[in-house]
């Protein structure tokens, strides 16, 4: 797919995918996760680096997908995605993630704006909910709560309605993945 941008007319494609288009560069500004990334023919850039492989699939399959309008609702698990869910999905995105959220919900206030999140009504009754825009047509809400005496601390990431339409299931628990690096170490800076 890396191959593909070579040949590929960034106009037509920024405004599908909700993108800028830099005419002087012939280049798509595009964000995820709260993060701008440069994307050219030659390749992806993010803070005048080549983009880690991992966003670079996810980016990639995003341009290229045929997906073309945003719908967040109802709401998606994983499983909704791929033919047999993953079943690493809760160990690798989301238990990692409930460890922090008594420490994320007093400095949400500040890490919000930094992944391009907003804090939504709860579906589920808990402590905090979030719609994050991982990509201009793709969202994930997140709820979290604390642990309780009854219950440990919870994480559950879901994704909007039309996420399938952008990218494939894997590259799905791919972005849901980076959603939780990017998270975790802006806990560790901020």
């Amino acid at each position: 797919m890396k191959k593909a941008l070579e040949h590929t007319s960034f106009p037509a494609l920024a405004e599908r995918v909700n993108a800028l288009y830099n005419e002087e560069e012939d280049a798509l500004l595009l964000a995820m996760l709260g993060q701008e990334y440069i994307i050219n023919h030659s390749g992806i850039i993010l803070r005048g680096q080549k983009a880690p492989d991992t966003h670079e699939a996810v980016l990639l399959d995003y341009l290229f997908s045929s997906g073309t309008s945003y719908s967040a609702s109802p709401w998606r698990a994983i499983g909704d995605f791929l033919k047999r869910p993953p079943a690493d999905f809760r160990k690798r995105v989301e238990l990692p993630l409930a460890q922090y959220v008594a420490e994320f919900l007093t400095r949400a206030g500040t890490l919000l704006p930094l992944f391009d999140a907003v804090q939504t009504p709860s579906m589920i009754g808990s402590d905090m909910a979030l719609t994050v825009r991982a990509l201009p047509k793709v969202s994930l809400h997140v709820e979290l709560s604390q642990e309780s005496q009854e219950f440990p601390a919870e994480v559950w990431v879901l994704f909007s309605n039309n996420a399938g339409d952008f990218l494939s299931g894997e590259n799905l628990q791919l972005l849901a993945e980076l959603f939780k690096d990017r998270l975790l170490s802006l806990l560790r800076i901020y």
